[in-house]
């Protein structure tokens, strides 16, 4: 071992759909779908939303969690998408399919059981390791390191039979040289494997949604037909993963730390003390023929998505990578969610548990009967692409690798339409910021109008309320009967009021009397002098010239 520290950088390229998880989820209260992007959205999103729709929302939130409530919460969100799609935090691809699925089920329950309970759709989503700050997926240095050890303990067990009855944590520590009191000469603590950001390019996403779907590695006829398997029949299972051929978009380190003069404490020491080369090499010897064996079996199933394969075998094929990989300079690495039993168990050491139907005790076996695939469609029996491979190159910390020859083509092949995708989601964001941004404007616009409009209303509130303090009592007596009868002919209630005797003074009289004059004269209905033959005129014109009677003078003008 080397008495100074060093460090190798990662480039890593997911051949592969890769989920590595997290213990969290997308929920349809958390999330909408249009078209065939995911647009997730916090708590800040809500506030985009008109008020009307908040009041909504906030009754819908009131009262106990039910099935009910939680459908329409889901219902509302996908309703008001619009609205919260311009403050997205985060957009991943989702496949027809899926959107399909999406549009089918959300805001429903799935089925109803035998007591009447509802259960609702599993729309969760399982959510990929990522970086908070930017929503990028990351790939976890633990879930890296982890699949390293299994490539290490199964070079030092170099395909020996393990004791009947041997534990996972005894063989570990049996082929390790290492117990639980002395954890610290466990030779993996010289591994030190960081978390790999996304360093991919801005004008394509990290992620895309996928189904999970399980089928049998070789056929099984039954009555004529073929049988699938039980995994079939559960529930559908979405995972978030990092998209293939994003190249070499992932980077992170690999160190292995220096001790100095270790003469004084080789007993504290590990008995392995594993090069940069020797990890490389135990992971090309363990996990490469799982690829090959797997991407055969797959083929003869007609399984696997043929582009895809062709694509990975003309990138692993290309020169420069081939001599990488011969020069330990690369491996490949499996990891994550549906990786297969075979890739997690060692060589000659393997002995997975076969599930069997219900009722039956599960049974052992040299590999697992079944195969968990990556698809956009959970119908799909002919485009699925294994889980959980990646392509990790080494080079010092400050060293540039040389471009593929054949890059081009692949970011052509498989991201430009990725980018393409991206563009237009991004463009749909930016139609509807702007339009609700004209809408928020109209709004406010309206509500200055309305402020405007409620301060002139205001103002002459207050001017009446002015010009009637400096009424006298009986003045002010008028002012209240016309007000309370403005929709009952207020001059027809103060004419039959004067004109039963309501009031004796005169003065007042005549101050009711011309009151009564100049309403009607703004109504046209002054018409002492009308000569025509109309009933009612004839009516009003008896009214005026009773009137006269009250005016001084007889006054008509």
């Amino acid at each position: 071992m080397s008495g100074i520290p060093e460090t190798r950088k990662l480039w890593i390229t997911p051949l592969s759909p890769v989920h590595m998880g997290t213990d969290e989820d997308y929920t349809p209260t958390g999330y909408v779908i249009e078209g065939n992007a995911l647009y997730e959205f916090d708590q800040r999103a809500l506030e985009n939303l008109p008020d009307t729709e908040r009041k909504k929302l906030d009754g819908l939130l009131t009262g106990k969690a039910t099935p009910d409530m939680l459908k329409n919460v889901q219902a509302f969100f996908h309703r008001n998408r619009e609205w919260l799609i311009p403050e997205a935090v985060n957009i991943v691809r989702v496949s027809d399919e899926m959107a399909s699925f999406y549009e089918a089920r959300i805001g429903k329950a799935a089925n109803i059981e035998s007591g009447g309970k509802q259960v609702l759709n599993a729309l969760e989503i399982e959510r990929a390791y990522y970086n908070p700050t930017d929503r990028r997926l990351m790939l976890p240095g633990s879930g890296l390191k982890g699949a390293m050890r299994t490539a290490l303990l199964d070079a030092v067990n170099n395909g020996q039979r393990t004791e009947r009855g041997e534990r996972n944590r005894d063989l570990q520590q049996r082929l390790f040289q290492y117990t639980m009191r002395d954890l610290h000469k466990d030779p993996m603590r010289l591994v030190q494997v960081g978390d790999c950001a996304w360093h991919g390019p801005a004008e394509l996403n990290s992620a895309e949604v996928l189904f999970a779907v399980n089928r049998k590695k070789h056929a099984v006829v039954k009555d004529g037909k073929e049988v699938h398997s039980l995994a079939e029949k559960g529930p559908d299972q979405l995972l978030e993963c990092a998209t293939p051929f994003r190249l070499r978009a992932f980077q992170g380190t690999l160190n292995i730390p220096g001790f100095g003069d270790t003469r004084s404490i080789t007993n504290q020491l590990p008995k392995y003390h594993f090069s940069f080369g020797e990890i490389a090499t135990a992971c090309n010897r363990f996990y490469r023929p799982i690829f090959d064996r797997e991407l055969a079996l797959l083929g003869k199933r007609g399984f696997l998505d043929s582009a895809w394969r062709e694509t990975v075998e003309n990138l692993l094929g290309n020169a420069s990578i081939r001599q990488r990989l011969e020069n330990n300079d690369a491996f490949l690495l499996r990891v994550g969610r549906h990786s297969g039993a075979e890739s997690v168990t060692l060589n000659g050491v393997r002995s997975i548990k076969i599930m069997k139907g219900k009722g039956q005790q599960p049974d052992w076996g040299k590999e697992a009967k079944t195969i968990w695939l990556a698809t956009s469609d959970k119908g799909d029996w002919r485009y699925l692409k294994p889980f959980g491979w990646l392509l990790v190159e080494m080079t010092e910390q400050h060293e540039t690798l040389p471009a593929w020859p054949e890059a081009d083509t692949l970011m052509q092949r498989y991201n430009n339409s990725m980018s393409q995708w991206l563009e237009r989601v991004r463009q749909r964001q930016s139609e509807l910021q702007e339009k609700v941004s004209r809408i928020r404007a109209e709004q406010a616009e309206r509500a200055a109008e309305a402020a405007r409009e409620a301060e002139e209303a205001d103002r002459l509130k207050k001017e009446e309320e002015q010009r009637l303090a400096k009424l006298s009592p009986f003045q002010r007596e008028l002012e209240q009967i016309v007000e309370s009868n403005r929709n009952n002919n207020p001059a027809v209630v103060l004419f039959n009021k004067l004109t039963g005797g309501e009031w004796q003074d005169s003065e007042d009289q005549q101050v009711v009397a011309a009151k009564i004059q100049s309403m009607w004269k703004e109504e046209g209905k002054w018409i002492p002098d009308f000569s025509g033959k109309n009933k009612q005129k004839v009516k009003q014109k008896n009214r005026c010239q009773t009137l006269l009677e009250y005016l001084p003078d007889g006054s008509s003008e």
